[in-house]
């Protein structure tokens, strides 16, 4: 017996603890698949399905940018317009005699527009139309149609409200800030992520030590059930100690299908978080953590790390540009309660064929108008609409005009209103800032402590699984020697178990507050050698 508390004594100290199960299990399981930390971390990173949502949502801001920027796109439109008009007949008197003529109109156009907006408020607007028009008059020989064209240039800037390119992009600006406020708050999630990634991890490597442990006293549990078996059949020890000996044991098998479920349990929550596919073989076969955790103590300064929580922490950075956006709000706003000043000019260049109509109406060499349809309409083919296009740009036609108009709004409470909610909105995010900065500032300290304390508690369990080691040993000779009875040796196996699991336990939150640590600072990633792709969530 003596022999096996040695063996437990040396399984006890820290570095067997700890670091001893890879070889174990893959003994026992020749499927058990190991992985290192940073594998978990690399594979979470690229597959997380929560990480994966999240990833969507600069995709969202991107094409929200791409939304307005559409407020600048320029519009292009055509179209054809066909009327027809035709007046009741009236009477005319053409040597002593009335006749009753109907006179009738036929007109088609065609026409182009082009407009937009320019992002320090100016618009724009040119509008190029050509059409024909038949008119058939009271009286007329011949055929009267009339081919024109016009080419109508507009232009109108704000000269106060409405003018700039803040006031004009605000929405763009916006957005555009709205895109690296996504990436922050995917970053964000990126480290919540890997957070719950290395606390599966070290709950993994956790639940297989409870295993481990929880192995051992029951066969410590069984062999002293057969030694105490032996000591009644000799008649030196009552039979009472063999049922509680065997009531140890039955105790013992308990902790371990205990056990055994909650390292299944923990290989399902890591497998969870890694996205592993259902079809995958992983999800038949062992994980088996491979990284030692870390036990040596970690100095980090107070001040340090809350200066590099406020540089680099995504919600700090986040609620700093929040307070950017509600700052362009505000001078928006101002901005939109100006009165209104506005520059508006307009040409119109038109073109015509009158000189191919007068040059068709005219009487030929005989004195008799030419009105052959043939060589009407090849003249109004030539020299109808290209030669009312051509006039165009000659400017002999043509009307323009300036103004400048000035708009004063009565009372301006809608803007003025809008700007006090502007001025507020901007308080409330310098506000918003100040807590978090503060909440930042409170959750560095924790963890810094946490990372004290948790090494302290290490510390302080090595020491008490070697008490306690000691105890059961000094306990187990007094048993050998008839001093001491079964009850007295389980309950000191079972505080031996109790520090040994405790120490573990120690060990794995230190290394998940060194982890947090990280995080509070905003450098977990970084830490851990890991990047977001630079298109992630694009």
């Amino acid at each position: 017996m003596k022999s096996r508390t040695m063996i437990l004594v040396s399984l006890a100290t820290i570095g067997t603890l700890v670091t001893s199960s890879v070889h174990a299990v893959r003994a026992q399981d020749a499927d058990a698949v190991p992985m290192s930390l940073s594998e978990c971390l690399s594979q979470a990173l690229d597959n997380n399905l929560d990480l994966a949502i999240a990833k969507k949502d600069p995709e969202v801001a991107w094409n929200d940018v791409v939304f307005q920027k559409a407020a600048f796109d320029p519009n292009f439109l055509a179209g054809l317009d066909y009327s027809e008009s035709k007046s009741e007949a009236k009477p005319a008197f053409v040597g002593g005699a009335a006749l009753y003529v109907a006179p009738k109109t036929k007109g088609e156009s065609l026409f182009a527009d082009f407009s937009g907006r320019l992002n320090f408020g100016a618009t724009y607007q040119a509008r190029l139309s050509s059409g024909k028009t038949d008119y058939t008059p009271a009286f007329t020989t011949g055929y009267t149609p009339s081919y024109g064209s016009t080419l109508a240039l507009g232009f109108t800037l704000p000269l106060l409200r409405g003018f700039g390119k803040e006031v004009n992009e605000y929405s763009l600006l916006i957005a555009k800030k709205n895109v690296s406020i996504s990436h922050e708050q995917l970053l964000a999630q990126a480290t919540t992520t890997m957070r719950t990634v290395e606390d599966a991890y070290w709950d993994l490597l956790a639940t297989r030590k409870a295993q481990e442990v929880a192995e051992q006293a029951l066969k410590l549990a069984q062999d002293l059930y057969e030694l105490n078996k032996k000591k009644v059949e000799v008649g030196t020890l009552a039979p009472i100690e063999i049922t509680q000996a065997e009531a140890n044991v039955a105790s013992n098998v308990e902790g371990v299908i205990t056990s055994k479920a909650a390292v299944k349990n923990a290989e399902d929550n890591l497998r969870r978080l890694l996205a592993i596919p259902a079809a995958d073989p992983l999800w038949s076969k062992s994980i088996v953590p491979t990284e030692e955790p870390a036990s040596t103590q970690s100095y980090q300064k107070l001040d340090d790390a809350i200066a590099k929580a406020l540089e680099a922490r995504p919600e700090i950075l986040q609620s700093r540009m929040q307070v950017e956006n509600a700052e362009l709000g505000e001078r928006v706003a101002k901005k939109n309660a100006w009165h209104g000043l506005d520059l508006a000019a307009r040409v119109v260049p038109q073109g015509n064929n009158l000189e191919s109509i007068q040059n068709i109406q005219s009487p030929g060499p005989d004195g008799i108008l030419n009105t052959d349809d043939d060589l009407v309409t090849q003249n109004f083919i030539t020299g109808g609409i290209g030669t009312a296009l051509a006039e165009v740009p000659k400017f002999n036609n043509y009307d323009w005009s300036i103004a400048l108009t000035y708009a004063v709004p009565i009372w301006n409470r809608a803007a003025k209103a809008n700007y006090a909610n502007a001025t507020i909105a901007r308080e409330k995010a310098m506000l918003s800032e100040q807590n978090t900065e503060e909440l930042v500032r409170v959750d560095v300290r924790r963890a810094v402590r946490a990372v004290e304390s948790g090494y302290e508690r290490v510390a302080a369990a090595r020491k008490n699984v070697e008490l306690q080691t000691k105890k059961l040993d000094a306990e187990q000779k007094k048993f050998d020697n008839g001093m001491s009875t079964s009850f007295e040796v389980f309950t000191f196996q079972t505080d031996l178990r109790n520090a040994q699991l405790s120490l573990i336990r120690a060990l794995l939150d230190y290394n998940k507050a060194l982890a947090d640590l990280e995080r509070a600072k905003g450098t977990l990633l970084e830490s851990k050698g890991l990047k977001l792709a630079d298109n992630a969530g694009r």
